[in-house]
């Protein structure tokens, strides 16, 4: 179907609609009502993620009843309706309607819906999954994107992320759906009288708060000085901070201090130009606020992302990479006495190898999986019946951790929880968290990496993105001395011409290994209009990992840029 028709379509149908109708009215040009119409939004592991407004290419009530519906279809082939979906929603523009719009959508299929009754984070969602038994989850959030944008997000009865097989599935019936405006849509009041929407409240927090006190290594520890570690937190108007705060109270860690006016959930982020705590304009306000303290820590909108800065050598605040912390938190795991029998490490293929230096000291074995937290819960699922290794701890560099698996997904809560346990045990020592890290780089060689993002949006933009994929698989880059292809599978010895195949599921994903031990990755984003460049290199020093890090980005982007 081509852009007009589906405008045409949509047309007809705004005249029952009248704030569709007065959206439809304000896109003037034909650029722009083409950019709106042109696809449908791409739906797949991640769920499906875009900007807000009419037409098929942005999150909106149609699309939103389109998606669930597919949703749906999958489970009722399951033969699963009884048991019910749990749904969730982020503090987002929309979010409460469209978790609501979803629930009516599965009701109208006979399909049970526990549907949070207050917005709560992601991780609580996989959580709810797992403790309600349920076929499935969704969650209404876009993660840490700006404020236009809002997604849907789809979990498996294990509480994880789907896998490619069901989302294809779900695709499929999706591409079947040719009228999204006859989907049908349940009544609120009758699906709760007939037992097809039951609210979800405070005793999913509880349960959650109770699950979360085995992430404390030494309850001991941060019971009897806890109090002596001063936290500044901000959620960033998002959903982390009852939880956030609940869990560090119970644990010992009372000297919490929120960021006042980033604690008020708003789907307009008004503090922050994004509500990402990878973005380190994003803690101005916790630093602004820190009164000294020994730790500030940042949640994204649905809490399944945190960002943590300490004081530096000069006395500032610096805020750590995913990648450090990560290193942090799994150090931390490795040295505690009674370190399970086959303990493993999940890492993501763009995750520092440092995390990998560090399990191989202390017996841990690593295992490295594509992007996307669900790859790392498929691990631990397979696990629980192989009884293969025993998860100890998983993460990847785009600030995402898990130490429990009662959540399947990265949980910013549990992280949280550890961090202040790991700050604390420093603290005890003397040590800040940044003199630890430190320690952590004397001991295994000192690691820097870098993130490079090129941005590109619309039609155009999918182009530009494909022919850089496209340009980089048939480029010889210069001191590289191997090229692992996951679009092929293949990994390639460019000193020999050798290849093997590669032991992960197939994606859009080139990886170039340089002599020196740096290496450097590129990688579409899955949900956003985004291709992203990671780079990683390791030096003996400081100044001698940043300067090969430098040098790698130079080359690299210099050439793309000539793409």
């Amino acid at each position: 179907m081509t852009w007009q028709e589906n405008w045409q379509k949509w047309s007809v149908a705004s005249k029952d609609d009248a704030a569709l109708q007065q959206e439809m009215t304000e896109l003037s040009d034909e650029k722009t009502k083409r950019e709106h119409f042109y696809r449908y939004l791409e739906f797949g592991t991640g769920g499906m993620r875009g900007e807000l407004g009419c037409g098929t290419n942005r999150i909106n009530t149609y699309m939103i009843r389109w998606v669930t519906s597919g949703v749906a279809a999958h489970i009722a082939e399951q033969g699963r309706q009884a048991d019910g979906v749990a749904i969730a929603y982020d503090s987002r523009h929309f979010s409460a309607e469209f978790a609501l719009e979803a629930a009516c959508v599965l009701g109208a299929a006979g399909i049970k819906v526990y549907l949070s009754d207050a917005l709560r984070p992601t991780p609580e969602l996989s959580f709810m999954v797992r403790e309600w038994g349920a076929a499935a989850g969704i969650v209404i959030t876009a993660s840490h994107n700006p404020a236009e944008y809002n997604g849907f997000k789809v979990y498996g009865a294990d509480g994880c992320q789907i896998t490619l097989d069901v989302a294809d599935r779900i695709t499929a019936y999706l591409t079947g759906i040719s009228d999204l405006f006859a989907i049908p849509v349940g009544d609120e009041s009758l699906l709760i009288e007939d037992g097809l929407l039951v609210r979800i409240g405070a005793e999913a927090d509880a349960a959650y708060l109770d699950k979360v006190r085995a992430v404390t290594q030494n309850p001991d520890l941060a019971k009897d000085y806890g109090a002596k570690l001063a936290i500044v937190y901000t959620p960033l108007h998002g959903t982390g901070g009852p939880l956030v705060t609940q869990s560090l109270a119970q644990a010992g860690f009372t000297n919490v201090r929120v960021v006042a006016e980033q604690a008020i959930p708003d789907g307009a982020f008004p503090t922050v130009a994004s509500p990402n705590p990878e973005d380190h304009a994003a803690f101005a306000m916790a630093i602004e606020a820190s009164r000294d303290a020994d730790i500030l820590m940042a949640t994204d909108p649905d809490a399944d992302r945190i960002g943590v800065a300490v004081k530096n050598e000069q006395g500032a605040y610096q805020i750590l990479t995913g990648n450090q912390l990560g290193a942090l938190l799994l150090h931390y795991l490795v040295t505690q006495p009674n370190l399970p029998e086959n303990s493993a490490l999940i890492k993501t293929i763009v995750t520092s190898d440092l995390g990998e230096k560090i399990a191989s000291k202390y017996g841990v074995k690593t295992y490295n999986t594509l992007t996307g937290f669900k790859f790392i819960g498929e691990k631990i699922a397979a696990w629980e019946t192989s009884g293969e290794a025993t998860f100890l701890f998983g993460y990847e560099e785009s600030y995402g951790y898990l130490v429990e698996p009662f959540v399947r997904d990265k949980d910013a809560i549990q992280a949280a929880l550890l961090t202040a346990e790991v700050a604390l045990s420093f603290q005890l020592q003397g040590k800040t968290l940044y003199e630890g890290l430190q320690t952590i780089y004397d001991e295994f060689g000192y690691h820097e990496e870098a993130l490079h993002t090129i941005t590109a949006k619309g039609e155009e933009g999918v182009a530009k993105i494909q022919k850089i994929m496209q340009t980089m698989r048939a480029t010889t880059v210069e001191d590289a001395i191997r090229k692992e292809d996951y679009q092929t599978g293949l990994a390639k010895d460019l000193e020999t011409e050798t290849t093997q195949k590669i032991a992960l599921p197939k994606s859009d994903v080139l990886k170039f290994y340089m002599a020196d031990g740096s290496w450097f990755c590129i990688r579409p984003s899955g949900t956003e209009p985004k291709c992203k460049i990671y780079f990683s290199c390791v030096g003996e020093t400081e100044e001698e990992a940043r300067g090969r890090l430098q040098n790698l980005e130079k080359q690299v982007l210099n050439q793309i840029k000539n793409i």
